[in-house]
């Protein structure tokens, strides 16, 4: 399968404590990436920050990898804004105004104009508890409340997008 530009690579949950967080909060796309060109990626992680890496390096990181691809004309204006953020520091707090950006913040950011994905509002809780103990020892050490109920974006939620066709599987 070819990578094509401003395709968007959805990673499942890959079984670490805040991919289990996450899981059980929105759903099973944990973290999502977009494709430079068939070879390289742009994303935002914890561990980086908005990055761009080699497609290699980015799934030797990440198993079972979904890609979609985006219906739009000007992928390579999507690639060009979000490759303004590289550098920038990711968003922990996952509030909209804080520095840095999140992972799907920066799809959504990328796609502005172009895939206007829906923002909701967030979830923090694990089905038994509105604010799960991960998530509530999580923001006790940022030191601000869980921004539960604010609007934002996930991953599983943007690869329900009508705009985005499933590809495959990497």
């Amino acid at each position: 399968m070819e990578i094509q530009t401003a395709d968007l690579l959805f990673v499942p949950n890959q079984h670490h404590d805040m991919d289990e967080a996450i899981a059980a909060s929105t759903g099973n796309y944990v973290h999502v990436a977009i494709a430079i060109d068939s070879k390289h990626v742009i994303h935002a992680s914890p561990r980086y920050g908005v990055v761009r890496q080699t497609l290699a390096v980015f799934l030797n990181e990440s198993n079972h990898v979904a890609v979609y691809r985006p219906r739009v004309e000007n992928s390579d204006g999507v690639v060009a804004r979000a490759c303004q953020f590289e550098h920038q520091p990711y968003n922990f707090s996952f509030y909209k105004d804080d520095p840095g950006v999140y992972c799907s913040q920066l799809v959504a950011a990328a796609f502005k104009g172009v895939i206007d994905f829906d923002e909701e509002t967030m979830q923090f809780g694990d089905g038994e508890h509105q604010i799960s103990d991960f998530w509530s020892a999580y923001y006790l050490k940022l030191g601000v409340d869980v921004p539960l109920n604010q609007l934002g974006t996930n991953p599983n939620k943007m690869a329900t997008s009508e705009y985005l066709q499933f590809i495959g599987q990497l």
